[in-house]
């Protein structure tokens, strides 16, 4: 009987290890500037508002382990005045076919696995890319993947964040089904 209960809760840890629960939503949040996006929570991970102006919502998990840390953030930026009002199969050519994925992803000198997405009927990119970051005196490596939606006016990011990146490789499942997860509704109105 021990056994069966054992073997029982492994597969309940396993089944729910990477799993997404319920959905999130932006509606009304001041981060979001208006743009109303739901997305799935990670299961596991702990939610917390974000201390930077443009980041809606993160999720953590070992914030006090930097060899094991891993987190996904949402960020939302209004798009400036001259890149508003392009429609979406403009940007689509443009991310897609006219270099857009190397404009965007340029502040990085070492991006890699740059590719064209769709996310919700969207144009979007997604690359990896790792940056130096310092706070007081402690330096880390950060290794993330990034993708960037283009919504109407906004510019809509979902970020993984690891310490290393056997922990970036470990989580890119979960970090795709979580993009699979969004949904912008108010293009179904």
């Amino acid at each position: 009987m021990k056994k069966l209960v054992f073997i029982i809760s492994l597969l309940i840890s396993f089944t729910s290890f990477g799993q997404l629960g319920e959905y999130y939503y932006s509606n009304g949040h001041p981060k979001s500037k208006g743009l109303n996006f739901q997305v799935k929570k990670p299961l596991g991970f702990e939610q917390n508002e974000a201390d930077r102006p443009n980041i809606v919502q993160k999720w953590e998990k070992n914030k006090t382990n930097n060899d094991e840390y891993v987190a996904f953030m949402i960020i939302v930026k209004r798009l400036p005045a001259e890149m508003r009002g392009v429609g979406k199969s403009e940007w689509t050519q443009y991310l897609k076919d006219d270099g857009g994925i190397d404009d965007f992803s340029s502040g990085f000198s070492n991006a890699s696995n740059k590719e064209f997405f769709v996310i919700d009927n969207y144009p979007s990119i997604i690359f990896d890319a790792s940056e130096k970051v310092t706070r007081l005196d402690f330096t880390i490596e950060i290794y993330f993947s990034q993708i960037m939606v283009i919504v109407d006016d906004y510019s809509f990011s979902m970020q993984l964040h690891a310490t290393s990146k056997r922990n970036l490789q470990n989580n890119k499942r979960l970090f795709y089904s979580l993009a699979n997860s969004v949904i912008f509704p108010d293009q179904y109105n």
